[in-house]
């Protein structure tokens, strides 16, 4: 993996701004009790709705790591990423649909381009996710990567009975192209509980 982050964020590199990225929120899904814990989602909120979101990422400088309190659901008809959430069965099976994933802007696998540069064997089972060179993504000018009306672009769904929290960096680009990036974006969950 070493080889190949550096290279992918030299392809971004051609400008770098900040003022794209507003923050990060953190929204509790309602999960019916399907599953044992609460499914939280979690989204970049950009300043247009045309802004994208193409990678979250950790690097030596600026590592990432989202770890919970207690183990993350990770069903075994799921996957790490989104691309794994198969669209019908999730909508047959309760444990698919609230399963724990990360993503660029999609929640299964209709249409969906994410893909992964992490070592993922620890969140497949249940562990945080964490790294100094790697990251999930998708390719510039994917639509999964805009942001919506909303200005908001999915990144990932966690399900725990435990009490989450991250930390991680955001690359994109704004409408006019030029490439933007947010460092140590953090969050936690301890304030959304009901």
């Amino acid at each position: 993996m070493k080889k190949y982050l550096p290279l992918f964020v030299l392809l971004f590199a051609v400008s770098s701004v900040c003022a794209q990225f507003q923050r990060v929120e953190v929204e509790q899904v309602d999960n019916g009790g399907a599953v044992a814990g609460r499914t939280y989602r979690i989204y970049i909120v950009l300043a247009n709705d045309s802004d994208q979101v193409h990678m979250i990422y950790g690097e030596p400088a600026h590592p990432m790591e989202i770890k919970s309190t207690k183990p993350f659901f990770q069903s075994p008809l799921g996957g790490t990423t989104s691309k794994q959430i198969g669209r019908k069965l999730a909508k047959e099976r309760p444990e698919v649909r609230y399963d724990s994933f990360i993503t660029i802007g999609a929640e299964d696998n209709y249409d969906n381009n994410t893909e992964t540069l992490l070592n993922t064997e620890q969140f497949d089972k249940g562990g945080a996710i964490s790294t100094t060179d790697g990251a999930w993504y998708c390719l510039p000018g994917s639509k999964l990567g805009y942001a919506g009306s909303d200005k908001r672009v999915l990144v990932a769904q966690f399900t725990t009975e435990g009490d989450i929290s991250g930390t991680f960096n955001v690359m994109g680009r704004d409408k006019a192209g030029a490439v933007f990036q947010q460092h140590t974006v953090t969050f936690d969950t301890k304030t959304k509980k009901k």
